[in-house]
């Protein structure tokens, strides 16, 4: 029998590997039934469960954190993969505020020429990988556990969990937010709706939060511009999100792909045919090398179409010196489409992304209250109206969104008695 464990590392384990580390984790059977589960318990735990149940092979499903993983779109044309992993940096550089170079691309389902992207810090995914393959059992795949969420009977599904909310979109978008932004970022979400036919928000959280959230859910009830379903579980919130993917096994993005990609170091019956495949090898070499004149002729007309394509572009726009060959079509698609909207969605929910993930690194951040959140299209900035115990948490704030590429300005600041009521506004980092 196929058994599949799931674990979800603390944030030390890669953090400070030096310790031993813990995990939330739960062990499902083929027909997706709980076999075992635990929270916050270390490896040796997880062994001793498996040992009483007798089984010594599962395969690993490992979740980690969705405000690890940049949830993007790459509109490309093409349909082969070498063709996509070539265009694929291009398309989403200047959607996330890292250097390209050092995230890793992992690239998901394609809706038209519109595919979806995860981008994650290569270093950080290493460490996840190394972490879960040190389990010596066979890795499924890595995932944001936000990507986990159902989605094929709502537009957008929310589960509160532990201080934060996760929410993931049926278009395949995905994002980790504070829970006391909950009601703030639900309503951007739906903002500018049909409400003849108001999108579906299914809620899932467990009876202490509905509880405890009993005046928060009314008032979003009562928003025309959402349907909201409110769902209580009665399991724990990974066990929720493991019996969703066993359901739905193909719905998250895997992030192990490329050079992260799961290899079979196992023996192989088709080795047996590796001398038929050398043979085959050398007589498809002697093919190419009788096509390669006429191939190289044609090679070099196309070199010299893109160099007089290159230098009609650069005749247009001098100052873009990164352009090349291979990504002038996307840069071109680009300044048109900026041209034509002066701003999008995608940009106000990345800096909403960012201004949410700032907020949690902060250090005490429920002495930080947002009192609003205005987005302007037109000037691609996102203004927060916050108070907070003093004026250094909210410029601590404004630190770590300048510190991770963006432009933070505070102003507005008033010191009343017991808080310091202020403004920040963000926007994306100039080229």
């Amino acid at each position: 029998m196929s058994y599949l464990l799931y674990l979800r590392p603390h944030p030390d384990a890669v953090d400070a590997p030096s310790q031993s580390p813990r995990f939330d984790w739960v062990l499902l059977d083929a027909a997706g039934d709980t076999l075992a589960e635990g929270a916050d318990e270390p490896r040796e735990a997880v062994e001793n469960a498996l040992s009483a149940n007798r089984i010594d092979q599962p395969r690993v499903a490992g979740l980690i954190p969705a405000y690890e993983v940049s949830h993007c779109s790459a509109r490309i044309p093409a349909r082969q993969s070498r063709f996509i992993q070539q265009a694929l940096p291009f398309a989403v550089e200047e959607q996330v505020a890292q250097d390209i170079e050092d995230m890793h691309l992992a690239v998901g389902r394609r809706s038209g020429d519109l595919w979806q992207v995860a981008a994650i810090d290569r270093h950080r995914m290493a460490a996840y990988q190394a972490l879960f393959n040190s389990w010596e059992y066979p890795l499924e795949g890595i995932y944001a556990d936000a990507m986990m969420l159902p989605t094929q009977r709502s537009r957008w599904s929310a589960l509160v969990s532990e201080g934060h909310v996760l929410v993931a979109g049926s278009e395949g978008e995905w994002f980790d937010v504070p829970v006391d932004g909950l009601s703030v970022f639900i309503d951007s979400l739906v903002k500018d709706s049909d409400p003849d036919n108001p999108p579906v928000v299914r809620l899932y959280l467990s009876p202490q939060e509905a509880e405890e959230r009993q005046v928060e859910l009314a008032a979003l009830g009562q928003n025309p511009e959402i349907d909201l379903q409110s769902v209580t579980l009665d399991i724990g919130d990974l066990s929720f999100l493991a019996r969703t993917h066993h359901q739905h096994p193909k719905q998250p993005l895997n992030l192990c792909q490329g050079e992260f990609s799961l290899r079979d170091h196992g023996d192989s019956p088709l080795r047996r045919w590796r001398a038929v495949a050398v043979v085959a090898a050398i007589g498809l070499v002697l093919q190419l090398g009788l096509m390669a004149a006429d191939g190289y002729y044609h090679y070099q007309r196309a070199d010299a179409f893109e160099e007089r394509a290159v230098a009609l572009y650069q005749d247009i726009f001098p100052s873009d010196s990164r352009v090349h060959a291979g990504n002038l079509k996307a840069n071109l698609q680009g300044r048109l489409r900026a041209a034509d909207r002066g701003g999008s969605q995608a940009d106000y929910l990345d800096l909403l992304r960012q201004a949410g993930y700032q907020y949690q690194q902060l250090e005490n951040p429920d002495q930080v209250r947002f009192d609003s959140i205005n987005f302007s299209r037109q000037r691609g900035e996102l203004v927060m109206e916050l108070r907070g115990d003093s004026f250094s948490r909210l410029d601590s704030l404004r630190s770590g969104l300048n510190e991770a590429g963006l432009q933070a300005r505070i102003g507005s600041v008033v010191n009343e008695d017991d808080h310091t009521r202020g403004r920040i506004t963000v926007s994306q980092g100039g080229s």
